[in-house]
């Protein structure tokens, strides 16, 4: 069945890379990832490694320095090019037909290094595209970026994320949680009944550990930010 992409949530996004507005972004590998990659890959030496919106994260040029083969998934491509020019990176870019989608899309094919980003929407890609499901997921803050709690896209995300993942393989989640209720505005908070409503049929998950980072404001109120870190098996029904 082809999938139609959510334009909104597109646009969204697409918006905030060509103003170069993502705060979001970091210049140094993630602290978690490091810390957890040995649950994460299971101990593999050369792990294929799946990175939803990846945008121009720096996890995947590490993550390919350890041996692994990475591919990730992005929107804009503002921000797959800046990925590669900021890492000095060299790269083809070849059209590919998606099972899922219509048009052909752009699949960025780095030279030296393991790493291919696909330009798509997330929802647009299958088992199909990749030959194979992988033997890790990392997701830092692409569940939050979804917006869960609308419309069932958090039970359509993780439905997703495990058609994707192999039955031995592991899943490295960091989400955002805040006490005050922020409304629609991204990232989303992910409470504990949430995810544990979308992750429940598919998943089995472990709590890693709560991270505070900071406090931001929101119509003058002052709240703080948790990061929180799962590592999620998936269910053998």
């Amino acid at each position: 069945m082809l999938q139609e992409p959510d334009t909104t949530a597109a646009e969204y996004w697409e918006k905030r890379w060509e103003q170069k507005n993502t705060g979001w972004h970091r210049d140094t590998v993630n602290k978690k990832l490091a810390k957890y990659m040995k649950e994460l890959t299971g101990g593999r030496s050369n792990a294929r490694v799946f990175v939803p919106l990846c945008g121009k994260s720096i996890d995947m040029l590490w993550l390919a320095e350890q041996g692994h083969e990475v591919v990730g998934v992005e929107l804009s491509k503002v921000a797959i090019e800046s990925f590669f020019k900021e890492n000095n990176l060299e790269f083809s870019v070849e059209k590919v037909k998606l099972a899922l989608a219509v048009d052909l899309i752009d699949v960025y094919k780095c030279v030296e290094k393991k790493i291919n980003i696909f330009c798509c929407d997330l929802f647009a890609v299958s088992e199909e595209d990749f030959g194979k499901r992988f033997d890790a997921i990392w997701d830092r803050g692409s569940l939050s970026a979804m917006q869960p709690a609308a419309d069932g896209r958090g039970k359509r995300y993780t439905k997703k994320m495990r058609s994707l993942l192999a039955d031995d393989g592991s899943y490295l989640l960091e989400s955002h949680y805040y006490e005050l209720d922020r409304g629609n505005k991204p990232p989303a908070s992910i409470s504990v009944a949430l995810r544990n409503e979308i992750y429940g049929e598919d998943f089995v998950l472990k709590a890693l550990e709560i991270e505070k980072v900071a406090q931001d404001t929101h119509k003058g109120l002052s709240f703080d930010l948790d990061l929180h870190y799962h590592l999620i098996k998936p269910k053998l029904h």
